[in-house]
């Protein structure tokens, strides 16, 4: 080869390799991951007195750059929520709806609330029971969820609505002053349930009762865990879907699983004179799943009041209506059957704080619209619901029609993923 050609295919080899060293220097990270490759790299040494074998030791000690990630806090995306609630007691006839009265709203994004969580009393919501809280005071992690309390204890002259609201208002303040977060410890709704119930057993005002309980922690990922017990419980949905539902716990038809205390009276009465069977579950046998959260799910937890008198289509058909009828769902086509879709921007813009009526506030729309059917439906005679349906099924002679009339309490979550604008940065391809 002439010494020209030579000469000229050095240059360009040294050229290319200068090249090489100053896109590197540009990305050594200065924190010891790549301490081989990069002392060579910002070393003074030229490019061309490398040696093969110092090139081959730095390229076994890189890692894979096919993708430069970015984990800082700022470029994850993380999930607030828009809770609402609706309740009405089983002697409250249909009435148009008042906030604070017979729906309220909650979000985990508003600062400085008061009271800092939300919880039921009894004249909202008779013997059902629902709270709302963030957990830690974190806006990124909420606690919510309802207990039914048992009408049975009435026969015994006791109160069951002490019990259920009791439980309710307890687990609302041990979320709130959750401990550990960011020591990766969040609050899980089996623990809220026992902490809660340990409590009530413990507190002499509460003298008796029980109740069903759901609830769930929802968190910054989108990660949801429920905890269920009885036949209190909740679905999720997604755009024109039912996507996950829970499973009733029962002993027996309209027996469910049910947390109690029973004083040693009571005990000892029924162990002399027999009587009805006080059914007394713990926490530790409640239901526990675990759900991942897309934004503009919806999350709705609801007593039997609801499951008795709606159908999971009944309840998706109302949940449909309002958000079509609010432009949060639309078809993707104007012809029968045509995929359902979430208008995403219009969820993202979801007040975060609430102010005045906020009567069109999406989670209270969605809680009140299933309450009031509920609500209806109960109350009509020549309704066959869910109950009459079960009912027949199981005692065909037992001469019952229409609905079930009952306490009622809906808590609706909308799961809303915040994005960064630092988030849309695009990773950086290596050019290895």
């Amino acid at each position: 080869m002439p010494p020209s050609i030579r000469l000229l295919l050095c240059a360009v080899g040294v050229l290319i390799t200068s090249v090489f060293l100053v896109d590197w220097q540009a990305i050594c990270p200065g924190d010891g991951s790549l301490e081989v490759f990069c002392s060579i790299v910002n070393s003074t040494v030229p490019a061309a007195a490398m040696s093969a074998a110092f090139l081959r030791q730095a390229t076994r000690s890189m890692p894979n750059f096919s993708k430069r990630s970015y984990t800082s806090d700022a470029s994850k995306t993380k999930f607030t929520y828009r809770i609402g609630v609706a309740a009405a007691a089983k002697r409250t006839p249909p009435r148009a709806p008042k906030l604070n009265q017979d729906y309220w709203h909650y979000t985990s994004t508003q600062e400085n609330a008061r009271p800092p969580y939300l919880r039921s009393s009894k004249p909202d919501s008779g013997e059902d029971a629902f709270f709302a809280a963030t957990v830690g005071g974190s806006k990124h992690h909420v606690a919510f969820g309802l207990a039914d309390g048992v009408g049975g204890w009435q026969d015994q002259g006791v109160d069951p609505s002490v019990f259920s609201h009791g439980l309710c208002g307890l687990m609302a303040g041990t979320a709130y002053i959750h401990e550990g977060l960011e020591q990766g410890k969040n609050a899980r709704p089996q623990e809220l349930l026992q902490t809660a119930y340990d409590a009530v057993i413990g507190n002499p005002r509460i003298v008796a009762g029980g109740c069903t309980a759901s609830l769930g922690v929802a968190c910054e990922d989108g990660s949801l865990e429920t905890a269920n017990l009885g036949d209190s419980g909740f679905m999720i949905f997604g755009p024109g879907k039912v996507a996950a539902r829970s499973e009733p716990q029962t002993h027996a038809f309209n027996t469910p699983y049910q947390l109690a205390k029973v004083p040693a009276k009571i005990q000892a009465q029924h162990a002399i004179f027999g009587g009805a069977t006080h059914f007394s579950e713990t926490p530790s046998q409640a239901d526990i799943e675990k759900h991942k959260l897309k934004h503009g799910d919806i999350v709705m937890f609801a007593t039997d009041g609801v499951w008795d008198n709606l159908s999971a289509q009944d309840t998706l058909a109302v949940v449909t209506k309002v958000m079509e009828e609010h432009g949060y769902w639309f078809k993707s086509h104007n012809i029968p059957g045509a995929e359902t879709m979430l208008n995403d921007t219009m969820i993202r813009n979801l007040p975060k704080t609430l102010e005045g009526q906020q009567e069109q506030y999406l989670p209270g729309a969605i809680a009140t619209a299933v309450m009031r059917a509920a609500k209806v439906a109960g109350l009509d005679q020549r309704r066959q619901g869910p109950f009459a349906k079960e009912l027949k099924k199981m005692y065909p002679n037992e001469p019952w029609e229409g609905g079930k009339p009952d306490d009622i309490a809906v808590i609706v979550a909308v799961a809303v993923e915040d994005v960064d604008a630092s988030a849309d940065e695009k990773p950086i391809k290596a050019k290895l």
